[in-house]
């Protein structure tokens, strides 16, 4: 693990936990915490102060991800990164919504001092938004702004962020002031929080289900992956939150609001789990308000883990880029030098050999992509291009995900590496993509690569 993957991993996991306060704070404000009770306006001062905290460290965070991301696309070294900056917020679509979030981060900073009902839910649709940019700027967006999977990765974000960072807030700000409450109240506020936990989870798994299958095609990688083992060791410790959150709702919450109504199969699927993991359980001899805060103060800390997962996840590349992404530097670090006698033992090409097309015109090739129609099928995000009317990978950033020999490849002979998945494939199992063998010549190919290319920096 590189020094700069651990920072910019470093900075991401700021940002997830402080978007995370905000919403789960919000989230408890306007449905969680009941209204008019004199009890709770302590509560609502330190969320407040909460918040004001929280937005800061996004605004750290959304600088520090300017600055990471900036020197990822120029290549340059920090302080050639920093005057590079102006370009990237001006020409690439990282920099429209970096802009867009951070006028959404400013608004949030403006609203925290106001804690009337409507300001409150301004800001939680505020921090929603924000959450929306990370999907717009993340693996999600390779199939486009509007896509479904951004709308899935969206929700996935919103309903994560609503469930573990109202556990954050539960046990910094909330669970703090319970012994100057009533049972009663303390039992209605750990219901309805435990309801909606309940109904975010539902949606956590399954947008999870779906951004697994599109983000990791093959099983093996699971444990042959950075990605993967990143994933995997998530979805272990959301596992063992859902169960510390089932543990408080069927084992603390009964004794605060009795329900006198039979187990449902959700209450008797846990007391099953729980006796296979632990065997007959002891009679708690805590009461039931000092367990629900140990298994939430539990829950809370597990949640940091998540997301620190969750921001290596954000920073590695997932499985359908991966093999391409370990072929740029070698495809690209220059000409081989060697003996004829060296070639010819080595099996006829250099150790490590990639082929790359000589260096094109990209103005020429974004003419050539225009001619062919490839727009067609293609979108890219910048471009004046017509709308896209037929399946196809949207392309915007394909330059910094692919070398250019890949790339040359991939036009002259499209069924040379079969990509998986929709816009890829045809009900055949081949490329969709058409044979441009009697439209190219040599030259129009390499133009059309620089183009290409040259959308590195849109990513």
């Amino acid at each position: 693990m590189t020094a700069e993957f651990l920072a910019a991993t470093l900075v991401r996991w700021l940002g997830l936990l402080a978007l995370a306060t905000l919403v789960g704070s919000g989230v408890l404000e306007t449905v969680v915490l009941p209204r008019g009770r004199p009890e709770l306006v302590a509560v609502r001062r330190r969320l407040g102060r909460g918040d004001a905290i929280a937005v800061l460290a996004l605004l750290v965070a959304t600088a520090g991800e300017l600055l990471m991301r900036t020197r990822t696309m120029s290549g340059a070294d920090f302080a050639q990164a920093v005057a590079a900056v102006p370009l990237v917020l001006e020409r690439t679509h990282f920099g429209t919504i970096w802009i867009v979030r951070s006028v959404a981060v400013v608004l949030l900073l403006a609203l925290v001092p106001a804690r009337s009902r409507p300001a409150r839910v301004l800001a939680l649709l505020l921090a929603v938004g924000v959450a929306l940019t990370l999907s717009l700027t993340g693996h999600a967006a390779d199939w486009g702004d509007l896509s479904f999977a951004v709308f899935v990765d969206w929700s996935h974000v919103v309903a994560a962020t609503a469930w573990t960072g109202g556990l954050v807030v539960l046990v910094l700000a909330v669970l703090g002031e319970r012994h100057a409450w009533s049972p009663a109240l303390l039992g209605e506020i750990a219901q309805r929080f435990s309801t909606l936990a309940g109904w975010c989870l539902l949606v956590v798994v399954v947008s999870g289900l779906y951004n697994s299958w599109v983000q990791v095609p093959a099983l093996s990688a699971m444990w042959t992956t950075t990605y993967g083992r990143a994933l995997a060791l998530k979805v272990v410790f959301v596992i063992v939150v859902a169960f510390l959150g089932a543990a408080c709702r069927y084992t603390a919450l009964p004794h605060l609001v009795p329900d006198r109504r039979r187990p449902g199969l959700a209450h008797r699927t846990f007391r099953l789990v729980r006796l296979a993991v632990g065997g007959v359980q002891r009679r708690a001899r805590r009461s039931a308000a000092p367990r629900l805060a140990a298994l939430v103060g539990r829950e809370a800390l597990l949640v940091g883990v998540i997301f620190g997962l969750t921001a290596v996840l954000g920073e590695s590349t997932s499985k359908r880029h991966e093999g391409h992404a370990a072929s740029v530097p070698d495809a690209e670090d220059g000409l081989h030098r060697m003996t004829m006698e060296e070639l010819h033992a080595s099996g006829g090409v250099p150790p490590g050999w990639i082929f790359t097309p000589p260096a094109g015109d990209a103005a020429r090739g974004r003419e050539v992509f225009a001619r062919l129609e490839c727009f067609t099928c293609h979108g890219v995000r910048g471009e004046r291009f017509p709308r896209p009317s037929r399946p196809g990978p949207d392309l915007t950033g394909v330059g910094g995900h692919h070398p250019a020999g890949y790339l040359a490849e991939s036009i002259m002979n499209p069924n040379a590496v079969i990509v998986e998945g929709r816009g890829y494939t045809g009900p055949d199992g081949r490329s969709i993509m058409p044979d441009y063998r009697d439209s190219l010549s040599v030259g129009d190919l390499i133009d059309l690569v620089a183009y290409l290319k040259s959308l590195g920096s849109r990513s």
